[in-house]
């Protein structure tokens, strides 16, 4: 996962609105949205996985 990914990521994670996020990146809303779609898809990606290897 990218970095500018994971860190929208853990701040919404964190119970920041995706607004706030962006505003403190200083990003538009879109692309705060954008990378958070993409971390959130990685990351299933990755649970599913681990879970295949249980």
């Amino acid at each position: 996962m990218h970095p500018r990914e994971r860190r929208v990521l853990l701040l919404v994670g964190e119970g920041e609105q995706v607004s706030e996020v962006a505003r403190s990146l200083g990003l538009p809303v879109g692309t705060a949205f954008s990378r958070l779609r993409r971390g959130r898809k990685h990351l299933a990606h990755v649970l599913k996985r681990w879970r295949r290897l249980r």
